[in-house]
């Protein structure tokens, strides 16, 4: 960024030069503010300006101490979706490693409306448009998921098709052996996974991975783009599922499972709806996966910050919340524990 008045920093002469030859000839751009700094990457609001006219636009910049997929893949994957209906920003450019700064960047349209979760969770409210997102998050992802694994980018990851769930659960227990304090917690669970596996999917599809709330902008109620697609891959479409529904993304509104705003049975009618495949036994063994996944996530991000690797906040504030994971988790492999606790 620059002083105010200033010349162009060296990120804005990076992404000026980036959208050249895209939608510009000749463009400047501004960094007007920050939308979020992630432990991966960082999302800013730009303006780019040529001719006297001025496009608004999402700049993201990865630089985190965390391994994301490369950036021009990820706009690839971002141009495929929407040719198959699900809602997305348009991609401007995009770089694996931008000019003069030597890191991934995607210049993005800036689609309106709200992605902070407590806000979008206030709006819904007001508006009482819960159900409706639910039901536009099913369609969404139905959308999503028909999309042939085929046609995915070749870079993307992918989980094997011969054994999914062991293939899955190897990469769990891979990420407890890197962390440097042990997680007794999390390693139950992950047995109780190779041991109830569900039903395989007829057939994998392209996983967003990331899909909830957080990473849905909502406008007026509804859902009006998915952003942050860094960590799909193809595999079980119900994964993408049961990751909206997790606890942890509901932000205390436990009694509505889809995201702290909408009910199962609207997002479940709406996926079917859509010509998607639900499996009620993948659904939940996909929550305790994926419970599993983000404790080892945070585990991960506070360790990085403890080893001096970053002095991010967002990094040591990950670290306090490992226990709710954890606690959630055992909930979820417990027999006793009624299934609409989760």
């Amino acid at each position: 960024m620059k002083e105010a008045g200033g010349p162009p920093g060296a990120l804005e002469v990076a992404l000026a030069e980036l959208c050249v030859g895209r939608h510009w000839d000749d463009p400047t751009v501004t960094v007007t503010g920050t939308a979020s700094v992630g432990a991966q990457r960082a999302t800013l609001f730009v303006d780019v300006t040529e001719g006297g006219e001025t496009t608004p636009a999402v700049a993201q910049v990865g630089g985190g101490i965390l391994t994301t997929m490369p950036a021009v893949t990820e706009a690839s994957l971002i141009m495929l979706t929407a040719t198959e209906g699900v809602p997305v920003a348009q991609v401007y450019a995009a770089s694996n490693s931008a000019p003069g700064i030597d890191r991934p960047v995607m210049v993005l349209s800036r689609a309106p409306g709200l992605s902070i979760p407590r806000q979008v969770l206030r709006s819904t409210a007001e508006l009482k448009s819960g159900e409706a997102l639910a039901r536009d998050c099913g369609t969404a992802l139905a959308n999503l998921h028909r999309i042939p694994a085929g046609a995915a980018p070749p870079e993307l990851d992918r989980l094997s098709t011969r054994d999914t769930f062991g293939d899955y659960c190897d990469r769990l227990t891979s990420s407890l052996d890197q962390l440097p304090d042990p997680h007794p917690a999390i390693r139950l669970g992950v047995e109780w996974l190779r041991r109830h596996r569900p039903s395989m999917p007829p057939r994998q599809a392209i996983v967003h991975a990331d899909f909830r709330n957080g990473n849905l902008l909502v406008d007026q109620g509804r859902l009006s783009a998915v952003l942050d697609w860094e960590l799909a891959h193809v595999g079980d479409p119900m994964e993408d599922l049961a990751y909206l529904c997790l606890r942890t993304w509901r932000f205390g509104n436990d009694h509505l499972t889809v995201g702290g705003f909408g009910s199962l049975e609207a997002l479940r009618g709406a996926y079917e709806a859509g010509g998607g495949d639900w499996r009620h036994d993948a659904f939940r063994w996909w929550l305790a996966a994926r419970t599993a996944w983000w404790a080892c996530g945070l585990a991960a991000q506070a360790a990085a910050f403890s080893a001096g690797m970053s002095d991010s906040i967002v990094l040591a504030a990950g670290g306090r919340r490992v226990v709710e994971l954890e606690y959630d988790l055992l909930n979820l492999i417990d027999p006793a524990v009624p299934e609409e606790c989760f």
